[in-house]
C-alpha cells in the first residue's frame, strides 16, 4: 500500500516536473548546451555565513585515527561516530539514521573519493567536533555540531578549493525509537522545496528531516517505504561559492509531527550563529565556575575538564520522560542501543560522587529527582529505563527495570552525600519518604538475620555475568558493604527529617558493620571474601570489591585481612598500569576479556585508588590515578571507554566508548582522593543520642605525588560558599591557602607530611592538631577553621623522604610492565619500601632522602643530585610473571639542607 505523502498534491506540478519540461526544452536546443545547463550548480544562496570558532583552551586536536570514536552531543540530539567522519545520529529517542559519511569528486576523478581516505586531523571540542578532508585541490572542514538544547544538529562544511567539486551525502535513514520500542510502516522522500529527504511513518507522529538548501534533487526513490540503497544528495561548489559562507546539512527529527520536525529544521539553519555561541557559552561554565585545578601535571588538569564535560553530556533529556543521566554513548550501528544511552539508578549515583565534589548540584538534584519518581511501591530503587520506554510496557513486560540489589542502598548513600555536600536539608526532608521507603525495602531483604542484604531477594550487585554469579552466593562483599554505608547515611538523613529514626537506623548500621567483619575478613589469610555463600563459607576469590567498603570505612582498618587486602589492591594480581582488574589475574577463574571475571574497569579502579588513600597509601593510589588519567586520551579523545583487556591496555570489543562511570573513576580519584575531598563531622546534632553528626565542614586531605610543589584547586563548593584552595610545597615549607569567592568557607583541612618529616614549631603549627603521632608514613595534621576572607598558613618543617618510579608513557597494546610501590614506610632509622616488578625486568626509582644512608639492600644508586638519589631495581627472571622486592635503607644523621 503506498502512503500518502504529507505535502502531496496531484493537481499542483511539482519541482520535479517543471525541472523536467525545462530539461526537455534545453535538450531540443543542441546536446551541447543541454550539459552545459544540467552541470551548472545553481549559486549556493543558503549558505551560512562563516562565524568564527575562536580558540578553545581544552580542544583535543591531531591526526585523525579512523577507527576511533568521536561524538558531537548536547540534551536533546547526538552524532555517534568515528575519525574517519561517518556517524550516526540520535534526536531522542529516536535513531534518525547511520553511515553517514561524505565523499568528493572532482573532474580529474571518475568517482568519488570517500572521505575516509581523505580524513587528514580532527578538532575535538566540547561545543562541536571537526574533521578536516585534505585533497591537492580542496579543503573540507566538515564540523559537527549539535546545539546544547535543541533536537537536531549540523554538519557545517568550510569549503577551500581550487576546482569545483562536489559533495556527495549518503546515509541510512532509521527513524526508530531507542531499543527494544519499535515503530512500522516506515518511509522516506526528497522534499525539493525543502531540500531534505522526509522520513515519516504510517501513525504520521514520527518525522525527520536530513537535508541541506544547497542540496541538488536526487535520483527518486520509493516513498512509501525505506530503500535497500543509502538514501543520497549532492552538493556543487565552485571557488567562488566556497568563499561565500559554511555549507549547512541539517539532521533533525520530531516525535511530534512533520510540523514540529521543519520548525527545527528552519531554526537550526537560521540561528547557527546564535545556537554556537550558547552552546561554547554552556561549556564555558562548566569550564570556569565549576571545580578546576592546575598543577604540574597539565595532562591531569586537562583531564578534570574532559571529565565535566563527558559527565555533563550525560544529562540528557527525553520529550516523554524527562531530564536524567544516561550510562554511555557510542554508536550502535545497525541495531537501536547507542552504547548506554538511556537512564540508570546506580550508575547516576556513583557519578553524583564525582559531580558533587566539583560543584554541580543542579545536575545531581535532578538526576536524583527524575530517579526518585521511578521508585517501584516496595521501596526498590530503579536499575535501568530505556529512553523508547514510552512506547512500550517497560516495568511491567521487561527484567531489566528493578534487577540491581546495590541500586537501592546506593540511592540512599548518595542524597546523604549530595545532602552533605550541598547544605540542601530541605531536600533531606523532601526525599525522607522516599529515602525511608528504600531503607525499608533494603532491611526486608536480610534472608538469614544478620542484618546485611542477601543478594537471594535483592538481587544482582556486584556481578552480573560469569562464574563469580553462582546461585549460592548469599551476599557478595559489594552489596554487604553498600548496605552497611546506606544504613549509616539513612541515620544522617533522619537526624535531619525524622530524629526518632535515626536511633533504629545506626543500630541497624552497627549491626551491618559487626557482621561485615565477622563473615567477610578472614584474618588467618589476610584477605577479604568475595561473598558469603549459603552454607555459611566465604567465597576466597580475590576481587577488586572489598575496596568499596574499605574506603567508605566500614571494614575495621586495624585488621590484618584489611591490611592484606590493601596489599593486594597496590599489587600486580588486581593492579595493572591503568587500571584494576575485577578478579585477580592470580585467580583460576581470571580472563582478561571476561565482563566479570578480569577485565579493567575504571570505576572499580575508583574504589581501590580510594581505599589506598584512605589508608595513606598515596604511592600506589597514584600509580592508578596517573593511569587513569592517561585514558581520557588513548582513544576516544576526551571520553574514558567503559572497561579494557585486563592483559593488555585496549577497550575491550563490547565496551561503550563513552561511558560516564568510567570517567567518575579518574575525576572521583582526583578529587575525592588525591585532593581528599569528604565531610568532617561536627558535635552531635541537638540531644538526641542516636542522632548522627552533622557533616557541617568540608574535609580537604590533599596527598601530593612525590615531586609536585603545588596544586591549586578553583571553585571548589561546599554548601553556601565557593573559595580557592592551594597547597605549595618546598622542602621545608608546606603553605595551605584558602579565598573565598562567596560564603564562608568551614573547612577541616589534614595535612600529611613524608615519612620522616619533622616539624618545626611556630605559630602557623600551633593551629594544627596532630592527627596521628605515629611517623611511620608520615606524620598528620589538621586545622578545622572557617575562612571568610582569603588567608594562608604556613607550616615549617624539616623535609622527608619521598620515593617515586620513572614510568614510560603508555601506549595502546602496552602489557602490565610499570614497578608497583606496594607500600612504604618508615621504621625507626630504617627506610623500607616494597615493590613489586616484572621478572627479568630493571627499573629506576627517584628517591628524596634527606638522611646519610648507612646501608642499602635491594636497589643500587646510579647517580645523586642534592638529596635526590637515582635508584636501579633490577627483579630477577623466574617462573613468575611478577615478583616482590624489599628496599630498606638504614639511614644515618640529616645531611646538611635536610
Amino acid at each position: 500500500m503506498l502512503v500518502p505523502r504529507p505535502d502531496y498534491n496531484p493537481r499542483v506540478p511539482s519541482s520535479a516536473f517543471t525541472l523536467m519540461i525545462v530539461l526537455l526544452a534545453l535538450a531540443a536546443t543542441g546536446p551541447e548546451r543541454f550539459a552545459a545547463a544540467v552541470q551548472e550548480p545553481p549559486g549556493p544562496a543558503a549558505a551560512v555565513p562563516r562565524f568564527g570558532r575562536g580558540e578553545n583552551p581544552i580542544a583535543l586536536a591531531g591526526p585523525a585515527r579512523l577507527p576511533r570514536y568521536m561524538e558531537a552531543s548536547g540534551r536533546r540530539a547526538a552524532f555517534l561516530g568515528r575519525e574517519d567522519g561517518s556517524f550516526e545520529a540520535w534526536v531522542y529517542p529516536l535513531k534518525v539514521l547511520h553511515d553517514f559519511n561524505l565523499s568528493f569528486g572532482v573532474a580529474a576523478y571518475a568517482d568519488p573519493m570517500p572521505g575516509s581516505s581523505l580524513a587528514s586531523t580532527v578538532d575535538v571540542r566540547p561545543e562541536s567536533s571537526t574533521v578536516r578532508y585534505a585533497h591537492p585541490s580542496f579543503t573540507v572542514d566538515a564540523t559537527w555540531f549539535v546545539p546544547i538544547d535543541t533536537a537536531g544538529g549540523l554538519v557545517l562544511l568550510d569549503v577551500h578549493t581550487s576546482e569545483t567539486i562536489s559533495i556527495v551525502v549518503k546515509f541510512r535513514i532509521d527513524l526508530k525509537p531507542m531499543w527494544p520500542a519499535a515503530l512500522g510502516g516506515q518511509y522516506s522522500y526528497w522534499d525539493d522545496g525543502v531540500k531534505a529527504y522526509v522520513a515519516g511513518e504510517g501513525s504520521g507522529r514520527h518525522s525527520a528531516l536530513v537535508g541541506s538548501p544547497l542540496g541538488l534533487t536526487p535520483p527518486e526513490q520509493p516513498a512509501h517505504n525505506l530503500p535497500d540503497a543509502p538514501s543520497q544528495f549532492t552538493i556543487r561548489i565552485t571557488p567562488g561559492d566556497a568563499a561565500r559562507g559554511l555549507v549547512p546539512i541539517v539532521i533533525t527529527a520530531s516525535p511530534d509531527g512533520i510540523q514540529a520536525a521543519r520548525a527545527t529544521y528552519e531554526q537550526l539553519l537560521s540561528s547557527v550563529e546564535r545556537l554556537h555561541r550558547d552552546t561554547v557559552a554552556h561549556y564555558e561554565k562548566v569550564r570556569s565556575e565549576l571545580t578546576s585545578i592546575e598543577t604540574p601535571d597539565r595532562r591531569i588538569d586537562l583531564a578534570l575538564e574532559w571529565g565535566k564535560v563527558a559527565l555533563d553530556k550525560g544529562f540528557v533529556c527525553n520529550p516523554h520522560l524527562g531530564c536524567g543521566l544516561i550510562a554511555g554513548l557510542g554508536p550502535s550501528g545497525l541495531t537501536e542501543r547507542p552504547g548506554f544511552g538511556w537512564f540508570f539508578g546506580g550508575d547516576t549515583f556513583v557519578n553524583a560522587w564525582a559531580m558533587s565534589a566539583y560543584g554541580d548540584f543542579p545536575t545531581v538534584k535532578a538526576s536524583l529527582e527524575f530517579l526518585r519518581k521511578r521508585q517501584r511501591a516496595d521501596g526498590k530503587m530503579m536499575h535501568e529505563l530505556s529512553q523508547g520506554a514510552n512506547y512500550i510496557r517497560w516495568f511491567e513486560d521487561y527484567p531489566y527495570g528493578y534487577y540491581h540489589a546495590d541500586t537501592t542502598p546506593l540511592y540512599i548513600v548518595a542524597v546523604r552525600d549530595f545532602v552533605a555536600a550541598s547544605g540542601d536539608e530541605a531536600m533531606a526532608r523532601d526525599f525522607w519518604p522516599s529515602i525511608r521507603k528504600a531503607y525499608d525495602y533494603c532491611a526486608s531483604t536480610d534472608e538469614d538475620g544478620d542484618g546485611l542484604m542477601d543478594n537471594t531477594k535483592a538481587g544482582l550487585a556486584a556481578v552480573e555475568t560469569g562464574t563469580l554469579r553462582r546461585r549460592d552466593v548469599l551476599t557478595d562483599v559489594f552489596l554487604g558493604a553498600v548496605w552497611t554505608e546506606a544504613a549509616a547515611a539513612a541515620a544522617d538523613l533522619a537526624a535531619i527529617a525524622d530524629p526518632p529514626f535515626a536511633v533504629t537506623a545506626r543500630v541497624a548500621a552497627s549491626k551491618a558493620r559487626e557482621s561485615l567483619n565477622r563473615r567477610f575478613l578472614d584474618d588467618e589469610n589476610r584477605r577479604v571474601n568475595f561473598a558469603v555463600m549459603k552454607d555459611g563459607r566465604g567465597q576466597a576469590e580475590l576481587t577488586v570489591w572489598p575496596a568499596f567498603g574499605i574506603w567508605r570505612g566500614v571494614f575495621d582498618e586495624r585488621r590484618p585481612a584489611v591490611a592484606g587486602m590493601l596489599d593486594q589492591l597496590a599489587g600486580s594480581g588486581v593492579g595493572t598500569d591503568w587500571g584494576a582488574r575485577m578478579l585477580s589475574r592470580e585467580s583460576d577463574l581470571y580472563e582478561p576479556l571476561s565482563y566479570n571475571n578480569g577485565a579493567v574497569w575504571p570505576f572499580l579502579t575508583e574504589f581501590a585508588a580510594l581505599a589506598l588513600y584512605r589508608n595513606h597509601r598515596a604511592a600506589a593510589a597514584w600509580a592508578y590515578l596517573d593511569g587513569t588519567a592517561d585514558l581520557t586520551f588513548l582513544e576516544a579523545r576526551g571520553y574514558i571507554a567503559e572497561l579494557f583487556s585486563g592483559d593488555r591496555l585496549r577497550s575491550i570489543d563490547a565496551a561503550v566508548p563513552h561511558q560516564l562511570f568510567a570517567t567518575t573513576g579518574y575525576v572521583s580519584t582526583l578529587l575525592r582522593g588525591l585532593l581528599g575531598i569528604g565531610s568532617a563531622e561536627a558535635a552531635p546534632r541537638g540531644s538526641n543520642g542516636g542522632a548522627a553528626p552533622t557533616p557541617a565542614r568540608m574535609r580537604l586531605a590533599p596527598q601530593l605525588p612525590a615531586g609536585w610543589p603545588y596544586l591549586r584547586v578553583k571553585n571548589l563548593r561546599w554548601r553556601d560558599a565557593m573559595f580557592d584552595f592551594s597547597v605549595e610545597r618546598t622542602r621545608e615549607t608546606t603553605t595551605v591557602s584558602a579565598g573565598p569567592r562567596s560564603g564562608t568557607a568551614a573547612l577541616s583541612i589534614e595535612i600529611t607530611l613524608p615519612p620522616g618529616a619533622e616539624l618545626v614549631p611556630s605559630r602557623a603549627t600551633s593551629r594544627f592538631v596532630r592527627v596521628d603521632g605515629d611517623a611511620t608514613r608520615g606524620v598528620r595534621l589538621r586545622l578545622d577553621a572557617d575562612f571568610s576572607r582569603a588567608e594562608t598558613i604556613q607550616l615549617r618543617h624539616r623535609p622527608g623522604i619521598e620515593i617515586a618510579p620513572v614510568n614510560e608513557p603508555l601506549q595502546l597494546g602496552d602489557e602490565p610492565r610499570r614497578l608497583r610501590i606496594i607500600d612504604a614506610r618508615l621504621e625507626g632509622d630504617t627506610y623500607i619500601a616494597r615493590l613489586q616488578g616484572r621478572s627479568g625486568r630493571t627499573y629506576r626509582l627517584k628517591a628524596d632522602v634527606p638522611f646519610a644512608i648507612q646501608s642499602l639492600d635491594g636497589a643500587r644508586e646510579l647517580s645523586r643530585q642534592g638529596s635526590v638519589r637515582l635508584l636501579e631495581v633490577s627483579f630477577p627472571l623466574s617462573d613468575r610473571d611478577w615478583n616482590d622486592r624489599t628496599i630498606r635503607a638504614r639511614l644515618g644523621p640529616r645531611e646538611p639542607g635536610g
